[in-house]
């Protein structure tokens, strides 16, 4: 089913994830999945996930130019299916993830088993507010449609902030508030922005500079990334 022929939409659009006409009990319930996937339907949103984020994954990646041996952090890996891409592009360094969500720790651990033991890759439940890393331990950072469910977005960024190398990049992709269905209308559970909205909280959370990406092929995601360096 197309976006413009509903009339009801949960918040977290970049999974298309369309409802008609549903009661707002349900709406919030399936938003909470969005932000914390749990049990059986979590998995199948994981899966979706998977599926569905490919292009902008693959993009928001791209942006990062990943060197061999480049440090680099994921916040809200979901089903890890970035993290084994990151892994991959950096053989002599070192990827680590957090996330909100023990299904997707789970699902991710399964994903990048053969990383993990070789101590390449580091998957931790945790929050973005709360980063259990050292300072300065990251030459990269990304995050894919996740800063709508942070409950403090500036703390959070201020921690991506400090973990973050001298010169280091964060490549944060959302899809921006001006291409939402319903006037880019949020709900309690999440908060829609515009990329000049995602500049100003980098440049608040004491990022040198940002400015947004956007695809060389529109057709393929409408989403867009903001780069922020240290």
């Amino acid at each position: 089913m197309r976006e413009d022929q509903c009339n009801r939409v949960s918040c977290k659009i970049p999974e298309r994830a369309l409802y008609v006409n549903i009661p707002k009990v349900f709406e919030d319930y399936i938003d909470g999945q969005y932000r914390r996937p749990t049990g059986i339907v979590g998995r199948i949103i994981a899966n979706r996930m998977a599926r569905q984020h490919q292009p902008e994954n693959a993009w928001t990646v791209s942006l990062l130019r990943i060197q061999p041996a480049d440090h680099i952090l994921e916040i809200g890996f979901g089903p890890g299916t970035t993290i084994q891409r990151l892994a991959s592009l950096a053989p002599e360094g070192f990827v680590a993830g957090i996330d909100y969500s023990p299904t997707m720790v789970n699902l991710a651990y399964k994903r990048n088993i053969q990383a993990i033991k070789e101590s390449r890759v580091d998957l931790r439940h945790g929050e973005a507010m709360k980063l259990p890393f050292a300072n300065q331990s990251f030459d990269k950072a990304i995050s894919i449609h996740t800063l709508y469910f942070w409950q403090e977005p500036l703390r959070a960024l201020a921690e991506v902030q400090r973990v973050l190398k001298p010169g280091g990049i964060l490549a944060l992709t959302i899809l921006p508030g001006e291409k939402w269905p319903n006037g880019g209308n949020g709900t309690a559970l999440c908060h829609v922005y515009s990329g000049n909205d995602v500049v100003n909280l980098l440049v608040d959370a004491g990022f040198s500079s940002a400015h947004i990406e956007t695809g060389s092929v529109p057709e393929q995601f409408r989403e867009i990334a903001v780069i922020g360096v240290k």
